[in-house]
């Protein structure tokens, strides 16, 4: 196990009014990576602007061909900061869903953003992960499993990502501290 941060992979069949609304913003942004709301699209803005590595991961998957949307939520345990899995694709566009545990610290929400993202390029560099089965067996591959409450096994970890949240966390603090 890299950490007892939990990252979980989940399926969405259904966001319905965060996607749709994030859907009506496809015309207004070139940009793939998309917040749900205002407060989600300031969280990416606030990590491209004060993070070289969550510039870095945005533009990386600008350059791809998976959207991912992002939104803030409360989860039901502290142990959660965040997750990502499909909302749908077939091959020629994929979109994924990132989800940010909120409200938290506003440097660890940018963290776990970051973390997240780095997630999302994984998956973007994977042209065959279109659906929910494939991205298990991509993290299957991939990744660490993590201990989770119940024995499930639907929790992973890349060294890639868990490194990647710690750089983008120091970038934070050190832009800070120079302020």
């Amino acid at each position: 196990m890299i950490s007892s941060r939990v990252c979980t992979f989940f399926i969405l069949l259904t966001l319905s009014t965060p996607i749709a609304v994030a859907h009506a913003q496809d015309a207004a942004t070139a940009s793939h990576v998309r917040g749900t709301d205002e407060a989600s699209t300031m969280l990416i803005r606030d990590l491209a602007a004060r993070s070289a590595t969550g510039r870095d991961l945005v533009d990386q998957l600008d350059r791809s061909d998976l959207v991912v949307y992002v939104r803030r939520r409360l989860f039901a345990t502290a142990m959660l900061t965040g997750r990502i899995g499909f909302v749908r694709g077939d091959c020629r566009r994929r979109y994924v869903a990132v989800e940010i545990a909120a409200p938290r610290n506003y440097v660890e929400e940018l963290a776990s953003l970051g973390h997240e993202l780095q997630h999302a390029v994984e998956i973007a560099g994977e042209p065959d992960v279109c659906d929910a089965s494939a991205l298990a067996e991509l993290y299957t591959r991939i990744g660490d499993p993590v201990e989770r409450w119940g024995g499930m096994a639907d929790s992973f970890e890349t060294r890639t990502a868990f490194e990647t949240g710690i750089r983008v966390r120091r970038e934070l603090l050190q832009t800070a501290a120079e302020n």
